[in-house]
């Protein structure tokens, strides 16, 4: 049995990637005999493929535009991108059995960037005529019209489940989506199997983690005020109160470029730099594979992050968070 998964499998980002690795962990628990295909959604085929150069600038112009601007400009990036991706997806659901979307946010309408990606691998599905499930996504209440006309082409795919991951998205789904067949229902984060997926920690540790996330990427997919408006005075802030602490603090990032230059910039700082000589706070090397972001958070005495999947590793290691 062949089983396609439309994810973000190898985002820098590595929580994205703690998904698609309890995901086909689930899988192959459940049905030993199936072969698991991850999709990357923004085309990457493997660990550090860049597909947007220049990511944190084309966001800064982005966000300065008016969305009658900012949508057309965005869509023709994403269409060059899914172009030349295309190929590879048709490849991949080759022979396919099955095909599931998720988890993660993807739901969630950014100058079309997810509606272009979903709405593209729909219609391949559709071509396929193959099942599919949604599975363990998050649902944002912001579809624009054009947002939402791309992700209501999964209702032209044999869709035969959605699964959401919370009661918000749940809502978010019955309020914008075309159909209300199938009902969305409530399925939990896979990352949540992330201790039986990674294994035990190979050791114990007495410090917190506390999780760098880049103000600017807060800012432009928040839906209301960022706490402490998420600046580096926030963060060092934060991070001297947890080093006073008995354990210390050890500062790590998700590994996305922007939250990773941010948390270079927050080490930079004479307060945090003095912390780190006198052993009470350390850096976490920048993970490149969710399992390296895994062997970050695992050992940990307990976790402070903003970025979703940093908590569920920590939850699903027993850790407070």
């Amino acid at each position: 049995m062949k089983i396609v998964l439309f994810n973000l499998h190898y985002s820098p980002n590595t929580g994205d990637g703690v998904i698609a690795d309890c995901l086909t962990h689930a899988i192959a628990a459940a049905r030993p005999d199936a072969r698991v295909v991850s999709v990357d959604l923004s085309g990457r085929t493997g660990f550090g493929a860049v597909t947007v150069r220049n990511r944190a600038l084309a966001m800064k112009v982005l966000a300065a535009l008016p969305r009658t601007l900012r949508q057309p400009l965005a869509l023709n990036r994403l269409n060059a991108l899914l172009d030349r991706a295309e190929p590879g997806w048709r490849a991949a659901l080759d022979g396919a059995d099955a095909a599931l979307i998720g988890g993660g946010q993807l739901f969630s309408d950014a100058d079309l960037n997810f509606p272009a990606k979903i709405g593209r691998a729909a219609a391949l599905l559709a071509e396929a005529r193959i099942p599919v499930a949604i599975h363990g996504v998050g649902v944002a209440r912001n579809w624009s019209p054009r947002g939402t006309a791309l992700f209501n082409r999964v209702f032209e795919t044999d869709l035969r489940s959605v699964g959401v991951r919370d009661a918000a998205s749940a809502t978010a789904w019955s309020e914008q989506a075309a159909r209300t067949l199938p009902a969305p229902r409530l399925t939990r984060d896979p990352g949540l199997l992330a201790a039986a997926a990674y294994g035990p920690p190979t050791e114990e540790a007495a410090h917190t983690a506390l999780c760098i996330t880049d103000p600017a990427i807060l800012a432009y997919h928040a839906e209301a005020g960022v706490a402490g408006k998420g600046g580096a005075d926030f963060f060092e802030a934060l991070a001297l109160a947890l080093a006073a602490q008995p354990g210390g603090v050890r500062l790590f990032c998700n590994g996305a470029a922007e939250d990773a230059a941010a948390l270079t910039r927050l080490a930079a700082r004479p307060a945090i730099a003095r912390a780190a000589a006198e052993g009470r706070l350390s850096v976490a090397p920048v993970p490149a594979t969710p399992t390296e972001l895994a062997a970050i958070v695992a050992p940990a005495a307990a976790v402070v992050a903003h970025r979703l999947h940093a908590c569920i590793l920590g939850y699903a290691y027993a850790r407070p968070v």
